[in-house]
């Protein structure tokens, strides 16, 4: 089973393939910021450490909200982005 680690809170737990980031997070105690849970709003971007072929590509409504708002390369949503693997993720708070 894929694990996820949170940075900077260093919580690895084990996720099932296709469970979201933020899905997750909820799940472990990680600290995410969110608001919408749609990919629209921008509050639960995160930055991918290591792993990012790990993820499901973004769907068209991710990849429209990280254009929007100027996200890095490395950056997805944690409400919209599905594990497949090992995934370390660092979160903004």
């Amino acid at each position: 089973m894929p694990k996820v680690t949170f940075m900077p809170q260093n919580l690895t737990r084990e996720a099932p393939v296709g469970k979201s980031i933020m899905e997750l997070a909820d799940e472990a105690g990680a600290d995410i910021s969110f608001s919408c849970r749609v990919g629209v709003c921008n509050t639960c971007i995160v930055r991918i450490v290591s792993g990012m072929e790990n993820l499901e590509p973004p769907l068209e409504q991710e990849k429209l909200t990280l254009e929007a708002f100027g996200a890095a390369p490395n950056e997805r949503l944690a409400c919209m982005c599905k594990i497949k693997g090992d995934v370390v993720v660092e979160t903004k708070r």
